[in-house]
This record gives structure tokens, C-alpha cells and sequence, in this order.
């Protein structure tokens, strides 16, 4: 009884220190691995000393995963708490030219913007802009741009429409591209079986590849250290989307070859040392005690970067099935680490089951928002606040769908042994699938259809009425 009294005061203390609204940046990388760091993979060849740092001074969650296995609805799921298998959201999505974002779904940045925080993104959005069915290669960006961060919940932006690599490679800034892309550039592009491909793309004048990282990251720290020097001492959300380690693999000549094992690792490591640069820095303006600080990625590895690193012996996916666009575990579990001093328990780490979509009811549970009633758009978040203060506690998660062709509840999963782009629940059978038991067998190698036809059945059942809910945009 004692033992009980004690855990609920500590945490009913944690959740009036929750009541100071704390600083949130959320820092998302972009393709890296669940093995490409040292924090969640004790045999990776890549050193990642500020990231394995973050994760001593707080948490581990070693049962995270991404609302998808690909850059835009991964990051559609994020932002909005909507699992994107629900609305069709896919990579192919954003030739249409519209915002992936509706105007009536509310996102993280809508959540705190209402609760007094000022928003700010800074990276890589991949979630569409008002360009027009033509798309990029025929819009005006001499016009204004609008449809993206500061149309749905930011009040500001410096960024890249979509992947570095992609074109038009131009920064944006709120709704404007100060340097049109009037010029062609290229980078060297690696597939999944070690080839080499030159990639042209349009550029804006002076643009390099390789100053695009540093210069968000400089960009990161000048909001910080705006916020830090600021007399009223307002909250602010800070969302860092990380343009690595997605290809173009471009580190600078700091780190070119620094790791021994390919471009790919030196990217990595440059990724680290950002990180480590603003963690750093929240520790010298103070700002650290009142932030949480969560690190994490949008997907698996590519595998461009899957085969450059098996080669040094280096499993980019920890040993995951799969890797970028499967929804094995190799495509969407991700590292995910929350920093709080103070309040969250440094060097833990908790095994229950999240998703990207959970963060909205997260913070929402922090800041007392009831988000059912207040932002009804919001369909599939479940919260995992509990889980910051008691990281033990087992998770209550319900079913959760990857890709229309997987379904995952408790320790079971059930997954399509070939890929189908957003199939229905007609062409969902039986003999399509394969069932796992991921606390024994996290490579996802046994097929357990035969000896739990019933669990089978069960988990089939859920996966189709989920997909029969479906309205895609």
C-alpha cells in the first residue's frame, strides 16, 4: 500500500510540473534505421556519441513506430493523430498538387498553438503545397506558396518542399522561395543493389547539397537561442524534420570519411553531431529543464543504405525483417527517445507499444486538452503519457494498422507477404497473410497461421473493418 501511495504522489507531481507547459521539440530524421544507432543496436559499426548521450538523460522507447514506412504519410500521421492508411495518403499523393493536409485537420501545431505556444518548423516538409495539378515543373514559385507549415498550425518555416535531392532544391521560407530554382545541379544516387545512378535536378543559384543540413541546423538554434534571450518566456513548439540520412548521402568535408565505412555512415554521424549540437545548447541557455526533448525517425533505411552498410557488417535495421516501404518491422519500428530533466527517469527505457499518431493525444493528455471533443479530426491517437513517468507500465494500445496490410495488437501481428497499394477488404483472404508473435520472434521468421488459426481469424477480422472505414482523398 505504501509502495502505491508513493508511485501515485510521484506521479500526480509530475503532472503539476506538466502544468508549466514545457518547451517541445520534436527532432524527426529522415530513412534512419532503428540499428543505425548504438542506443538501440549495441552492435552498430556507426558511433552515434550524442545520440546514445540523449538516451542516457532520458528515454528509451524500444517499441516505437512510424504511422508508415515512407516519408509522407509517416509524416501525415505525426502531424495529425490520423493513421493514413484511413485517408489513402501515400508517397504518390503529392503529384496531384494539393496539400496532403486538409484545411480541416488539425495538427501538433494547431494542438499548441490554441494552448498559448508559439510553432515553428524548421527541415524537410513532403506534405504537399497548392501547386496545381501541373505540379512543380510548371508553377510560378515567384509566387506566394501556400497549403504548407504556416497554413496548418506554424507560425513560421524555413525549409525544403520535399526530399534535398528532389527538385525544385530550393529553400522556402513561410510562403516564399527567395531563390528561385533556375538552375540544374545533380547528386549520385545509390539503389537497393549497390548501383550508381547522376541525378539531375533544378537548383536555385549557389545551392549545395551539402550546406543544406548544417544551414537548418544553425537555423534550429537560432529559434532556440531567440526563445532563451526572449523577456516573456512564452512555450514553444519546435519541429525539426531532418533532411538525412536521406539520399543524397552529402556529408561535409568535417565528416567525409570520418567513419570508415561509406558516405552513408558519415552522414549518420554528422546527423548525431547536430543532434548533440542542440542538445548542447539547451543546456547552456537553461532551456533544457523545461523541455522535452523528443529524437526519433520518419521510417527504416533505404535500401540504398541497407546494402552499403551490409557490406561493413552493419544492419541499418538492427535486425528487423525488411526496410524503408515494407511493413516488416525493419520499415517502421524507429528509435524514439524523450528527454525531459527532471521529470522523465534518465536511462530508462520503456517497452510499450507507440505510434507517430499517439503523440497528439500525448500532448494533449499533458496540457489537459480533451482532443476528442476539441479536434475531432484526430481518429487514432492513443497516449503514452503514463508512459513517460512509469515507463514499466505495460501499454493499452489498441490495433494498429500499417499500410492496409498489416495489423499489429499486443504481441501479434498479421502481415501481407507481398505488398498491395491500398487494397480492399475483399482482396484481404487468408492464405495472403502470415502471423507472428513478435515477443518471440521479432525477425518475423515463424509463421504461426497454423498453430493460431483462431488469432489469424481474429486479427483478419479487425484489418478489413478498419479498411472498409477508409475515405481516401
Amino acid at each position: 500500500m505504501i509502495k502505491k501511495t508513493v508511485c501515485l504522489f510521484v506521479f500526480q507531481a509530475a503532472l503539476a510540473l506538466a502544468a508549466e507547459q514545457p518547451n517541445i521539440i520534436l527532432i524527426l530524421a529522415d530513412d534512419m534505421g532503428y540499428g543505425d544507432c548504438g542506443a538501440f543496436n549495441p552492435d552498430a559499426k556507426i558511433k552515434t556519441p550524442h545520440i546514445d548521450q540523449l538516451a542516457r538523460e532520458g528515454l528509451r522507447f524500444t517499441d516505437a513506430h512510424a504511422a508508415a514506412s515512407t516519408c509522407t504519410p509517416s509524416r501525415y500521421g505525426l502531424l495529425t493523430g490520423i493513421n493514413p492508411v484511413r485517408t489513402g495518403v501515400l508517397n504518390t499523393l503529392l503529384s496531384k498538387g494539393d496539400p496532403i493536409i486538409s484545411e480541416d485537420e488539425k495538427t501538433l501545431a494547431h494542438l499548441l498553438k490554441d494552448q498559448g505556444y508559439q510553432t515553428h518548423m524548421v527541415g524537410k516538409w513532403h506534405l504537399g503545397f497548392e501547386l496545381g495539378k501541373k505540379n512543380k515543373k510548371t508553377y510560378d514559385f515567384s509566387k506566394n506558396i501556400k497549403g504548407g507549415p504556416v497554413d496548418r498550425g506554424f507560425d513560421s518555416f524555413l525549409g525544403v518542399l520535399s526530399s534535398v535531392g528532389s527538385s525544385p532544391a530550393s529553400y522556402v521560407i513561410d510562403r516564399s522561395m527567395p531563390s528561385l530554382p533556375t538552375e540544374k545541379g545533380h547528386w549520385i544516387k545509390y539503389s537497393g543493389a549497390g548501383k550508381e545512378s547522376n541525378s539531375k535536378v533544378e537548383v536555385s543559384p549557389n545551392w549545395t547539397f551539402e550546406d543544406v543540413s548544417p544551414r537548418l541546423c544553425e537555423e534550429v538554434k537560432k529559434v532556440i537561442r531567440k526563445h532563451a534571450s526572449a523577456d516573456q518566456k512564452e512555450p514553444f513548439f519546435l519541429y525539426y524534420a531532418m533532411t538525412g540520412p536521406h539520399q543524397p548521402w552529402v556529408p561535409t568535408k568535417d565528416f567525409k570519411g570520418k567513419s570508415g565505412l561509406g558516405n552513408y555512415a558519415d552522414f549518420m554521424m554528422q546527423l548525431d553531431d547536430e543532434v548533440g549540437q542542440i542538445n548542447a545548447l539547451l543546456k547552456e541557455t537553461g532551456l533544457d529543464e523545461n523541455t522535452l526533448l523528443i529524437f526519433t525517425s520518419d521510417n527504416g533505411p533505404g535500401p540504398g543504405a541497407v546494402f552499403q552498410m551490409n557490406e561493413h557488417n552493419h544492419t541499418a535495421a538492427g535486425g528487423l525483417r525488411g526496410s524503408k516501404a515494407d511493413v516488416w518491422e525493419g520499415g517502421h519500428r524507429i528509435p524514439f527517445i524523450a528527454k525531459w530533466p527532471g521529470k522523465v527517469g534518465a536511462g530508462a527505457s520503456a517497452e510499450a507499444n507507440i505510434n507517430f499518431t499517439d503523440l497528439f493525444a500525448t500532448f494533449a493528455e499533458m496540457l489537459s486538452v480533451d482532443f476528442i471533443s476539441d479536434y475531432p479530426s484526430v481518429k487514432d491517437s492513443e497516449s503514452f503519457y503514463i508512459q513517460l513517468f512509469e515507463p514499466e507500465k505495460e501499454s493499452t494500445r489498441g490495433p494498429m494498422i500499417n499500410g492496409s496490410y498489416s495489423i499489429r495488437e499486443g504481441p501479434w501481428k498479421l502481415t501481407a507477404k507481398k505488398r498491395m497499394k491500398n487494397a480492399t477488404a475483399s482482396a484481404l483472404v487468408s492464405p495472403l497473410f502470415s502471423l507472428n508473435n513478435l515477443h518471440t520472434d521479432l525477425a518475423e521468421e515463424n509463421d504461426l497461421s497454423d498453430q493460431e488459426p483462431e488469432k489469424k481469424k481474429d486479427l483478419l477480422g479487425k484489418l478489413k473493418a478498419f479498411v472498409d472505414e477508409q475515405k481516401f482523398k
